[in-house]
């Protein structure tokens, strides 16, 4: 508040000083009207000031904020990378029309017939769909809770024998 006061009256000395020649009829109650502008003017400054203050550190708590996200979605990222490297497309095809005799042949305990499979399809082949495989998994039994144990998609054996077509039983 002293600084306040000290740069009024340095103000009102210069405003003094330099109007003394155009001013010079100004009396003692114009001089203090122009005192009270100044201090109000001095108020409402120091008010925006405050206001500003409050406006930095509000935005200083946005700025800490947005950064704990921009952390958090790093971790995201690295998760994502690590799934993507994990995860690879298999190309896989329907074969078989059963009423044409065509297909795979099906063996339970008291009969044996052709029915339809996925499986993977020779080069140059119709490609019916494209399967996400789990090359991350090291389970080779389905179970309940197995994949949340190993944080995996899908259980998996070894991958390579995915990627080669079946020999057909009916040409």
């Amino acid at each position: 508040m002293r600084r306040a006061l000290l740069a009024l009256a340095a103000v009102l000395a210069l405003s003094l000083g330099l109007g003394a020649s155009a001013q010079a009829t100004c009396s003692v109650t114009c001089l203090n009207h122009r005192v009270k502008q100044l201090g109000s003017g001095l108020i409402r400054a120091q008010r925006a000031i405050s206001s500003l203050k409050r406006t930095v550190s509000q935005q200083g708590e946005t700025i800490a904020a947005q950064q704990q996200a921009i952390n958090a979605l790093g971790e995201t990222g690295k998760k994502v990378d690590t799934l993507y490297a994990c995860l690879f497309e298999v190309p896989i095809t329907e074969y078989g029309v059963p009423e044409e005799e065509e297909g795979y042949l099906y063996e339970n305990a008291t009969e044996t017939f052709p029915t339809t499979a996925l499986d993977v399809p020779f080069e140059g082949e119709f490609v019916g769909a494209w399967f996400l495989i789990d090359g991350c998994n090291p389970e080779e039994t389905a179970g309940i809770g197995t994949a949340e144990a190993t944080r995996a998609l899908a259980p998996a054996t070894d991958l390579r024998t995915l990627l080669q077509p079946q020999r057909r039983l009916f040409p």
